[in-house]
């Protein structure tokens, strides 16, 4: 699934797709609702109001499905902007002497000022 959905945006587009067609298809039912509950006499009570709801939550539902696809479209198109390699450290430059490949920094004591040493007891 991981190879699936890194290789290739064609399942987060049919996301987005879907996503698109559930918010249409919801907002055809909201009207076809409001035709029924005006042109038809013998309504259940009660439907015409359920059916609004169900048909905007699900509505909303749609619209957060586009948007966080078409986000997560936009995210993965800005990263693979980059280089396709990343340097995590260098240790054959010419630049870089062996005191910088060093994990220790030394601090001579003659150098540094009274004030940044450590206090002597006494």
């Amino acid at each position: 699934m991981r190879l699936l959905v890194s290789s290739t945006r064609a399942p987060i587009r049919i996301v987005t797709g879907v996503s698109l067609f559930g918010a249409v298809a919801n907002l055809v039912y909201s009207v076809y609702v409001v035709a029924i509950a005006l042109f038809k006499e013998d309504v259940a009570p009660g439907w015409t109001s359920m059916s609004l709801q169900q048909s905007g939550m699900f509505f909303l539902i749609s619209l957060v499905l586009l948007v966080l696809g078409e986000y997560i479209l936009q995210m993965a198109s800005l990263s693979s902007e980059g280089p396709p390699y990343h340097v995590g450290g260098e240790f054959t430059s010419e630049r870089i002497t062996r005191r910088d490949r060093l994990n220790v920094e030394h601090v001579d004591p003659l150098r540094t000022p009274r004030s940044e040493r450590e206090p002597t007891p006494g």
